[in-house]
């Protein structure tokens, strides 16, 4: 948007930082999990529109004000569209002419007068929530025309120290959902860890980025001079629970010992099959993803009670190379972790995490947890 005093396209002099403050910030403020910024007011050093286009990319939400007709407005907007599918917001001042080329488009028209401001406050709060609460949602002209483009996200930041947050459940405070960051190989936060799989439990190479290759190696047994694998430890307990089977049904959940892993802390391995295959396609996230969070803790309760198992920490399920959404998948993980702490009072679990190895997993997470009306937004912060 444009900033301080311009004329819009009829040459009606328009206060943009009233309009900001008093309308688009306002707004913002009140949904939970969600702060609000413009490109001039970014303070970290370096080149303004780098941070801008960043933001962009990576944003949940982004709201454009195309009162003035301005050309940078424009080229923004196309970039947005260009690389996220939803949620953006055009947004224009009371009686602005509408460009033919995006007139197609919804824009909301907005006055800082009363009552106008009230109610353009209202529907933007709504416009927000809207989107940000449903996954499928598209309001891009590029996505729209293109539904399998596919944007590689990019300048993630990686955490590399281990830190853990944990957010109460509202109608059980003993209960909580955490956030645990950095290396796999230094955490030791939870009793149990779960292992995205495919449906035929065809662990990663040890080379491999993905959660299996790791817990696959950190598992094994190794030379204590040289750090070869002496044992594929992990990988042979699947196998010999596979026996002769090929696969086993999505969302279904084996065991086995945590092999090195113990080190760590672990005391049981879950691998939940989350992706399924398909020759020459490779691998999709199964249908209703949230099952194997569910199916993973009903296994723990029902078969494992003994091991003093009290907490699990769970990867965010299909989001790795299998390329699944990560807000849809984030909401439904991690509401499905609420709904079975909630649900069940004599289960053997006080607290469910969820690993987050980047700082746009992290937004998201954070974001749906602060939206969800059975969690405390403000969590407690700790290392290990």
């Amino acid at each position: 948007m444009p900033y301080g005093r311009k004329k819009d396209a009829d040459g009606t002099t328009i206060d943009f930082d009233r309009v900001y403050t008093d309308f688009i910030h306002a707004t913002v403020k009140t949904i939970p999990g969600l702060t609000c910024d413009r490109a001039i007011d970014l303070n970290k050093p370096g080149w303004i529109h780098e941070q801008m286009l960043w933001h962009i990319l990576n944003d949940a939400v982004a709201i454009v004000d195309t009162s003035t007709l301005n050309a940078n407005v424009f080229y923004e907007l196309g970039v947005r569209h260009a690389v996220r599918k939803s949620v953006t917001i055009l947004v224009h001042r009371r009686g602005t002419p509408w460009p033919f080329n995006i007139e197609g488009l919804s824009s909301l028209e907005y006055s800082t007068r009363e009552p106008q401001l009230t109610h353009a406050r209202d529907k933007l709060r709504e416009w927000i929530v809207n989107g940000l609460n449903d996954p499928e949602h598209v309001d891009s002209l590029v996505f729209k025309a293109v539904p399998e483009l596919r944007v590689e996200r990019s300048r993630a930041k990686i955490f590399t120290h281990v830190e853990r947050f944990e957010f109460p459940l509202v109608s059980k405070p003993a209960r909580r959902i955490g956030l645990v960051t950095g290396d796999y190989g230094d955490i030791r936060v939870a009793d149990a860890w779960v292992n995205s799989e495919n449906t035929e439990m065809q662990m990663d190479r040890y080379f491999g980025t993905s959660t299996s290759a790791t817990i696959r190696y950190l598992g094994a047994e190794k030379d204590p001079a040289t750090g070869n694998i002496r044992e594929d430890t992990i990988g042979k307990a699947i196998a010999a629970l596979m026996g002769t089977q090929q696969s086993v049904q999505p969302a279904a959940v084996l065991a086995t010992d945590p092999g090195a892993l113990r080190s760590n802390g672990v005391k049981l391995l879950l691998h939940v099959a989350s992706v399924v295959g398909q020759p020459r396609e490779g691998y999709k996230p199964i249908d209703r993803i949230e099952r194997c969070v569910t199916g993973a803790l009903a296994r723990v309760d029902a078969d494992f009670r003994d091991r003093g198992i009290a907490s699990v920490m769970f990867p965010l399920l299909g989001t790795g190379p299998a390329g699944g959404d990560l807000q849809d998948h984030a909401e439904r993980l991690i509401g499905a972790a609420v709904d079975y702490l909630d649900s069940h009072p004599d289960t053997v679990f006080s607290a469910v995490y969820f690993y987050i190895w980047n700082d746009v997993a992290m937004e998201i997470c954070r974001r749906v947890i602060g939206r969800h009306p059975n969690l405390q937004a403000s969590d407690a912060r700790g290392h290990q």
